[in-house]
């Protein structure tokens, strides 16, 4: 389905709103979208969440509560490690999209990353 995709990270930083493909499954839901020329997929499947982004940044981050995970970083032949521990992660799914609140350490730094993703009424039935 079409949907709207706003991404709020930092208090700072502004909203990122971008066009996206949102699908649902029996385990949850594959949400692929863009953040520039980035190519994003964000896969939720039952408490987990993966997120891989290709482009002028190449990495994959995996978020579970309460669990130590990792953030893999990709440039070439080289690859590379953080550390990601989740704090909070929420996931609302309904009719109309999914919202996600996801509040982590990324390599001890805290990050609080909200995204939405509204379908478009014309998908909705």
């Amino acid at each position: 389905m079409l949907c709207n995709v706003t991404i709020y990270g930092s208090k700072d930083a502004a909203p990122v709103f971008s066009q996206g493909e949102l699908n649902f499954d029996n385990s949850g839901f594959e949400l692929k979208y863009k953040i520039g020329e980035d190519r994003c997929t964000l896969c939720a499947n039952g408490s987990t969440i993966t997120q891989s982004r290709r482009g002028g940044a190449n990495m994959d981050i995996t978020f579970s509560k309460g669990k130590n995970t990792v953030c893999v970083l990709l440039s070439g032949e080289l690859t590379g490690s953080v550390p990601v521990k989740t704090d909070e992660l929420k996931i609302f799914k309904s009719h109309s999209g999914v919202e996600i609140y996801i509040e982590y350490y990324l390599g001890g730094a805290k990050i609080n990353l909200r995204l939405a993703a509204t379908v478009s009424p014309k998908e909705i039935k």
